[in-house]
């Protein structure tokens, strides 16, 4: 494990800002992030005072946050994917002590869902840089601006973190600082008010608390047009020093199951076949869903859109991940179609491993996508990568040799689990529409293969990642 470690961080260490070097899955590894732990006197000369700080550490990510990337492109104009960063900002203890965990992985409280799959997520913002400039962007906190749906916290949530907005601004200028970046641009709330989604009712009084009163507090800003310019040499003693660490990453030997929940979308060619597959798989999946209750089993959902509202409370009922499995599985405009649905499902899973010209990365990460599933081979490797902003995670393989008659079921199972002794990462899909091949045996292959690997997620897979490709 110290070998892998030691390889793990000479690959870290070439992904610098600068680069675009994809950073590869491995059994071990560790995430960078920076922390204060208790307030100091000396803070108060930054303008932090004591009532609007809690312990925290925070992630510098090579990602974009949620619309960051929309974000950047209508407010700065043409935008490089790669130069797009997310700060995210955690709570530590003894903040979080009088808090129960499951209240930080609540959705319709933490509507964004950037737990990465820790807890005490309190608050999160888009960076972009350009040159020696960097622009801001959504600097919001899901846990305290929603905190209203769960009234029994209200009050302390409110107390307690309300100084979120003044430390994401310290967040940021150790970025800046540890970067060499000259200027920081934050919006002002007029402009952030502007590009905020219509949908919302917009508080103003929120805005210029957090993007107009909070940054004049604690720096020498000047307002250039739509943005403050923060000059970071003239600002450097209004930044809190944090201490930078790291902390392990383990990736045990680990299986992705995957269920394409499409009935007979794919095979509409053949009329009798897809209308059979449409009449049986509801029944598959009510007992697919079954035999994982039992064993305690999370997967992830790929789900066509069109009738993910049938089946979408009785999969999430159960844990598991839910992810897009195209609209309709066609060819043309599905990440669109899809967002209409649903606007926060991180995961696209392409149909039959088609690679169309409409998922390219940009796109993806447009549409607020983290990661794309497909076979291993359209991508050209077998173990999950993050490049360009985007995870993507290898399919292995799939149940099609079952329904076309090349494997029986007995072999199928032994390529399975030889693949998954041989191997650290495999992820592999299993059909809805061609559940009669292996359904009847379900239960013991889910026995054989937790005896293997530990079972997780594609979205738990990507949210490490991304923590591994922390700066």
């Amino acid at each position: 494990m110290k070998t892998l470690r030691r390889a793990w961080r000479f690959l870290r260490e070439r992904t610098s800002i600068k680069t675009r070097e994809a950073i590869q899955w491995v059994p071990s590894t560790s995430s960078a992030f920076r922390e204060v732990s208790k307030w100091e006197p000396q803070f108060a000369a930054t303008g932090l005072e004591q009532r609007y700080f809690f312990p925290h550490r925070f992630y510098f990510l090579p990602k974009c946050g949620p619309d960051g990337y929309k974000l950047a492109r209508r407010m700065c104009g043409a935008v490089d994917v790669n130069q797009l960063w997310q700060i995210v900002l955690f709570a530590e203890r003894p903040a979080l002590d009088e808090f129960p965990q499951q209240l930080f992985f609540d959705n319709d409280l933490m509507w964004h869902q950037q737990q990465f799959n820790r807890g005490g997520q309190v608050a999160t913002m888009t960076a972009y840089l350009q040159g020696r400039t960097l622009f801001t962007f959504a600097h919001h906190s899901d846990l305290v601006q929603r905190i209203s749906r769960r009234r029994e916290f209200k009050t302390r949530i409110e107390k307690v973190f309300k100084g979120w907005h003044r430390l994401m601004l310290n967040c940021v200028a150790n970025f800046a600082v540890e970067q060499g970046i000259e200027r920081i641009c934050v919006p002002t709330s007029p402009f952030a008010m502007k590009h905020t989604d219509e949908k919302r009712h917009v508080q103003p009084e929120l805005f210029e608390r957090v993007y107009d009163r909070a940054v004049n507090h604690h720096f020498l800003a000047v307002r250039e047009g739509q943005w403050w310019s923060i000059d970071v040499a003239a600002n450097r003693n209004a930044r809190i020093v944090a201490r930078r660490a790291d902390e392990a990453i383990e990736n045990p030997k680990t299986v992705c199951l995957c269920h394409d929940i499409e009935r007979g979308f794919g095979h509409r060619m053949n009329p009798q076949w897809a209308a059979n597959a449409d009449r049986e798989a509801p029944a598959a999946l009510d007992r697919m869903l079954s035999i994982e209750r039992a064993g305690g089993v999370r997967a992830t959902y790929n789900v066509v859109g069109e009738f993910l509202h049938e089946v979408r409370g009785k999969i999430e009922s159960d844990g598991h991940c839910i992810a897009f499995h195209s609209y309709d599985h066609g060819s043309k405009q599905q990440l669109d179609r899809c967002r209409h649905v649903d606007y926060r499902i991180k995961g696209y899973r392409s149909p039959n491993s088609r690679l169309t010209s409409e998922l390219t990365d940009s796109s993806l990460c447009w549409y607020n996508f983290e990661w794309l599933a497909s076979s291993a081979s359209s991508f050209g490797f077998s173990n999950p990568r993050l490049s360009d902003r985007m995870v993507k995670i290898p399919i292995l393989f799939d149940d099609f040799d079952l329904h076309r008659g090349r494997q029986t079921f007995e072999q199928w199972r032994r390529m399975a689990l030889d693949a998954i002794r041989q191997r650290y990462f495999v992820a592999f899909s299993l059909h809805d529409c061609y559940a009669q091949h292996w359904l009847p045996h379900y239960e013991d292959l889910l026995r054989d293969i937790s005896k293997l690997a530990r079972l997780r997620t594609l979205d738990e897979v990507a949210s490490d990642m991304f923590l591994a490709g922390a700066i």
